[in-house]
């Protein structure tokens, strides 16, 4: 006895979760509210009308091209864009058949061209001294290392207790935000710098292999930054200088 498929349709779904910010009547605190929603939806049919008549597979391949504009899949603490992928056929019987599975789309490899030191530099200037940080690269696949130099010129004499790069990465979805430090490199500690001498510190931060990629969506944002900081005994704040970078998840 045979089987009868009237059709069979493939669906892609991006789906974002988001925070909106429910504001009530005057004098009432407003509150955060989860919505959720498909920000793209992809179908494709991949077969008609067909009968089967023995056990053996039937196999049909379906292909969709992903929007340049669609977000990547992001399982943060905060930010969340899944993709899904569901098979439904309609059959004769009336009874439709389906199958679903969750899918990871990463985002695509970066390449620039050569970039001048000028351009992969950035610097903050203090009272008590200037801070340059000229990297190698600032995009950078998982995996991968965060290279450059931090400099410094001081206006006069400090301890400087701490000297360490930071990599932390901030979620925005919707009216929510949160930010986490990802990796701290110390460079340099319990050290006297004065002014007679320039002080350059060679850095290498590892990018996780498993991380959120740079998003920009409807909802979501995630983005990347690597932070110099230096602690002296002589400030109540420490002197930094920060720059945001690029991640990509794709190999």
């Amino acid at each position: 006895m045979g089987i009868t498929i009237k059709s069979g349709q493939v669906e892609l779904v991006c789906t974002e979760q988001w925070w909106e910010n429910e504001t009530p009547g005057a004098g009432q605190q407003g509150r955060l509210e989860i919505r959720s929603g498909p920000c793209h939806r992809l179908v494709q049919s991949f077969i008609g009308e067909t009968e089967f008549t023995s056990d053996e597979p039937v196999v049909r391949f379906a292909r969709f091209q992903i929007p340049k504009d669609a977000p990547p899949t992001v399982h943060g603490s905060l930010a969340q864009v899944s993709w899904e992928l569901t098979g439904r056929l309609e059959m004769e019987s009336g009874n439709p058949v389906t199958q679903s599975l969750e899918v990871t789309i990463a985002t695509s490899p970066v390449v620039q061209a050569r970039r001048s030191a000028a351009a992969l530099s950035e610097e903050s200037s203090f009272t008590g001294c200037t801070l340059a940080m000229v990297l190698v690269n600032d995009v950078v696949g998982a995996g991968g290392y965060l290279e450059g130099e931090l400099r410094a010129r001081m206006h006069g004499t400090d301890q400087a207790l701490d000297i360490r790069m930071e990599l932390y990465s901030v979620e925005s979805a919707g009216d929510r935000q949160a930010e986490s430090l990802q990796d701290r490199v110390s460079l340099d500690s319990d050290v006297q710098l004065t002014s007679a001498v320039p002080y350059v510190w060679a850095f290498s931060l590892p990018v996780p292999k498993q991380t959120l990629p740079t998003v920009k969506s409807a909802h979501t944002t995630v983005s990347w930054h690597l932070k110099a900081v230096v602690d002296t005994d002589q400030t109540t704040n420490a002197y930094y200088v920060e720059r945001e970078v690029r991640i990509f998840t794709s190999t």
